[in-house]
């Protein structure tokens, strides 16, 4: 290993290995657990195990089998990197516990200032290509697209697809982005990336094939608007090595993934996840708006409130900040989980605003993800419903009011939220008869 190497190593294993991944504006549908000297993610449909230095683990074995007693718990798969530079004894340990591993990659790292600038070219091929961001912006059927072409890369560090289940946050805070090939209009090959926060590092998840303009962009785009001196990371194999050690990358090491799963079938969806423009998002907004009776221009006159609703005067909410409408997300939270079912799917809309889409029962619960609907806000009209339409909340700011929708729910949460909110306006959407008027 070369002395560049070596420094590169030690800001990785001092920055990145062991992570507790925080700062992200909207943590979708992740746990991170600390256990020693390991840190476990949980998405839901599957784990990642992370590891400080181990040299001082005396019960390495049961270390791993507390791991997977976690995982076994929560049925999901669970892969966890090994590097050659570890104790010989994690590996040992793994493969005793029925850990299997697979294939060995190199781990490259990059001062990005290191990693060249695109050469400027008058040749005609060249000149039919550019490189550029797409993620940002791009429809359904476009990012499905690019899933597919990054599904099909070797040695992905981190897949795509997961990366972007993290959330439109990312890419509004600047945190990932992919960048694609386009040659004569067509995307032919991507590299997708982000900023690892709280760390010098951006990380390379993986790309479609072994194209030096893509890594020199990829150093440009982490550099961009960075205050210190970004490092790049990247894992590779066969004949993506060359290519990254040609762009001013250091091997530093050899990383293998171990991989374990335990009986039963996982979940196939993260417990949360946000929508855009989705085909599920826009079949669920045209069935409320159909079932309730409301559009986005008749919106400030409220739903159909239908047979079994309670609806509330909000005057005591003040701003989004007040600890009472915290309350009143906590109540309904509660009541939401208490009547839902297994499978169910709750939504959580704004007219022309991202939405998203939650499980009830695997969210907000101890050692789940946080509940991520919101029922009331002081500035927009937002809704909850179940995929089935049968409860929910309309949040009607405009009118300053809340209508709680669903026979159970209403049971659930009508004690509680008539004590934070007090005046009763509607029942089953008729008026109950204690609302102030002026006049004779």
């Amino acid at each position: 290993m070369t002395a560049a190497a070596a420094t590169l190593l030690t800001a990785y294993e001092t920055q990145l290995r062991g992570r507790v991944p925080k700062g992200l504006p909207y943590a979708w549908a992740l746990v991170a657990e600390e256990d020693g000297p390991l840190v476990r993610v949980h998405y839901g449909t599957h784990g990642v195990v992370d590891h400080r230095d181990l040299a001082g683990v005396a019960d390495l074995e049961g270390l791993v089998r507390r791991q997977q007693e976690v995982f076994a718990g929560r049925t999901e798969p669970v892969e966890w990197k090994v590097y050659a530079h570890d104790t010989p004894r994690l590996a040992e340990a793994l493969r005793a516990a029925g850990f299997t591993p697979g294939p060995s990659r190199s781990l490259l790292l990059a001062h990005a200032a290191d990693v060249p600038a695109p050469p400027t070219t008058d040749d005609d091929t060249e000149a039919r290509t550019r490189i550029r961001p797409y993620w940002l912006g791009l429809g359904h059927e476009k990012r499905e697209s690019f899933h597919q072409l990054a599904a099909a890369a070797p040695e992905q560090r981190r897949p795509l697809r997961e990366l972007a289940a993290d959330g439109i946050a990312r890419v509004e805070e600047a945190d990932m982005n992919v960048l694609g090939v386009e040659r004569d209009g067509n995307v032919v090959d991507a590299v997708w990336l982000e900023r690892v926060s709280g760390t010098d590092f951006a990380s390379i998840g993986g790309i479609t094939a072994p194209h030096p303009g893509l890594l020199r962009a990829a150093a440009a785009w982490a550099s961009r608007g960075w205050s210190g001196k970004p490092l790049l990371v990247a894992e590779a194999s066969g004949e993506l090595v060359p290519v990254h050690l040609a762009a001013g990358f250091q091997e530093a090491g050899r990383v293998t993934t171990y991989r374990w799963a335990p009986p039963g079938e996982p979940a196939r969806e993260r417990p949360a996840k946000q929508l855009l423009d989705d085909p599920e998002h826009d079949d669920v907004w045209k069935r409320f708006e159909e079932r309730f009776q409301v559009t986005y221009e008749t919106k400030a006159q409220g739903i159909a409130e239908p047979p079994g609703s309670v609806t509330w005067h909000t005057m005591a909410v003040e701003t989004s900040r007040d600890p009472v409408l915290a309350r009143v997300n906590d109540v309904i939270a509660r009541g939401i989980r208490a009547c839902a079912r297994p499978g169910d799917r709750l939504y959580c809309l704004k007219w022309f605003i991202s939405g998203s889409r939650s499980e009830p029962l695997r969210v907000g619960g101890p050692g789940q993800p946080p509940w991520t609907g919101w029922p009331y806000l002081v500035d927009e009209h937002i809704i909850q419903v179940t995929g089935d339409l049968r409860m929910g909340t309309f949040g009607n700011w405009q009118e300053d009011s809340f209508c709680v929708f669903g026979t159970d729910l209403v049971a659930e949460v009508e004690e509680e939220l008539t004590d934070l909110l007090g005046t009763v306006l509607r029942r089953d959407g008729r008026p109950v008869g204690n609302v102030w008027t002026f006049g004779p």
